[in-house]
């Protein structure tokens, strides 16, 4: 259940105007997700085989996100309900409208089917796997090659199961990570037999699993994808990120040496609120809609200065609208990570964030090492220039102009306040910024920005311009007012 929000307090309460700028306007996008070229940005679409929510109200809210990706589970269980007869309509009525909206498929070939597994103790069979029953590996072989026939041309994706290292999506043997290396193998075959040229994506690991990802890649992983896929879900989002995605890099190209397999943060995502949902064991004590779209947005920033293929968040809409399962047959409560709420089908908070990052952070903007420099001297209190003196940043650079995102990385559940820091940028002289702006991407409200003296060499410690900014517990984008004017910006009248 939906718990009730005061939100317009929740903002006036958390996103006060910035201090030490001038406010110039906002941004107001207008631009559809059809007109996005390319994007590593994506959205989950999960769960349709089990009917977990509607998906015609959330189309039209697509169609102007911006991300130009979703996940969609197949679902065998609903395709194949009676043996060796297949009902691909309402995946095509996905795969179709996704594709209306501006918005590419990735399939995600997953879980179990009945008619084959009578031990499964729900009709999805969710988590129940194929290659465990002797009935029902060739079936799923066949299902496989019917749905890469169906959807060759329309979905070149392919992802194969979902969280494998879990036993709540392993069963009913233990979880190994050799046996998910054979079910790949079969997979990707099927898919392959329609599709020669498909990208197979393997993994989808709950979290970072590196025995059970050796264990799959001692077993020949490697040979049979494109693409690694996990799912580094965590209520701090920058907590760990690089040494995951170093050690990821460094096992995939140990065991391919010769080719080099794309990496994806294939699912993560957020609640908007504290209780009534199934995700308490991310570790939250104080969660609202704001407290969401602060961590969406440091999210989106941390999994692209880290430059991961393909980045998704879960999920589009809150899931309520069955029973939700995972293995077995209990019923766990909803899961409340929508950008869009369930039942009512409007937009959070969340969701402008989260179009504002995704039309900010298309094709046309590139990851750009830039010198950015934090620095707060008080010698009065040393202990909070050692604490302000490190806030993260992603750099980068579009149509001509850098770009830095920085924001302080604290739990945002903290919902630290408001402060301000110095800091000393340098940027390639390829690369103009005549008229900074300052972007709040929780607001969308763009401010002026100082343009300090050129540089001097009076402070021998001086190597860039030093501006004084707001820093925040959420991403701040410091660029050129051309950058934003291509997001729809409103200039107010001075």
């Amino acid at each position: 259940m939906t718990t009730p929000q005061d939100v317009d307090a929740l903002v006036r309460d958390q996103l006060p105007p910035l201090a030490g700028v001038s406010p110039m306007g906002r941004v107001a996008i207008t631009r559809p997700t059809a007109e996005i070229a390319s994007s590593r940005l994506g959205i989950g679409f999960e769960t349709l085989d089990r009917w977990m929510f509607t998906p015609e109200p959330v189309y039209p809210h697509l169609a102007r996100l911006g991300a130009t990706w979703a996940r969609v589970q197949t679902g065998w269980s609903r395709c194949e309900t009676a043996e060796g007869r297949y009902d691909f309509e309402w995946l095509d009525s996905i795969v179709d409208s996704l594709a209306g909206a501006g918005v590419r498929t990735m399939f995600s070939v997953t879980f179990g089917n009945k008619l084959y597994m009578p031990d499964a103790p729900h009709e999805s069979a969710v988590g129940y796997v194929p290659t465990y029953y002797e009935r029902a590996l060739p079936a799923w072989t066949a299902y496989v090659r019917a749905l890469a026939a169906r959807y060759r041309g329309r979905v070149t994706h392919w992802e194969v199961w979902n969280e494998p290292n879990i036993p709540q999506f392993w069963q009913p043997r233990p979880v190994s990570g050799a046996d998910y290396a054979e079910l790949v193998r079969v997979t990707a075959e099927a898919v392959r037999a329609e599709i020669p040229d498909a990208t197979v994506i393997g993994g989808a690991t709950s979290l970072v699993d590196p025995a059970f990802l050796v264990g799959a890649l001692r077993a020949g992983l490697a040979g049979s994808i494109d693409a690694f896929s996990f799912h580094p879900y965590q209520m701090v989002p920058e907590h760990n990120l690089r040494n995951m995605r170093d050690l990821l890099r460094r096992l995939l190209d140990e065991h391919s040496p010769d080719r080099r397999i794309a990496l994806y943060q294939g699912e993560n995502g957020c609640p908007s609120q504290l209780s009534g949902h199934h995700d308490d064991w991310l570790g939250m004590y104080t969660m609202d809609q704001v407290v969401q779209a602060k961590w969406i947005a440091r999210r989106f920033l941390a999994d692209l200065e880290l430059g991961f293929d393909k980045i998704f968040y879960f999920h589009a809409v809150d899931l309520m609208e069955r029973p939700y399962r995972q293995a077995g047959d209990k019923v766990n409560a909803p899961v409340m990570m929508g950008l869009i709420h369930g039942g009512s089908y409007t937009p959070k908070v969340s969701f402008e964030v989260a179009r504002r990052v995704c039309h900010l952070f298309d094709e046309r903007t590139r990851r750009t090492e830039l010198m950015c420099l934090f620095t707060e001297r008080d010698p009065a209190a040393p202990q909070r220039a050692t604490l302000m003196a490190a806030p993260h940043v992603a750099t980068f650079e579009r149509d001509g102009a850098p770009l830095f995102a920085y924001w302080l990385a604290e739990d945002p559940q903290q919902r630290a306040g408001h402060a301000t820091i110095d800091a000393e940028l340098w940027w390639d002289d390829r690369l103009a910024m005549p008229e900074p702006v300052l972007l709040d991407l929780l607001t969308g409200e763009v401010y002026a920005v100082e343009r300090p003296p050129e540089l001097t060499h009076t402070d021998w410690r001086t190597r860039g311009l030093r501006y004084r900014l707001p820093l925040t517990d959420y991403p701040l984008v410091l660029t050129d007012a051309a950058v934003v004017a291509g997001l729809g910006f409103e200039r107010r009248e001075p």
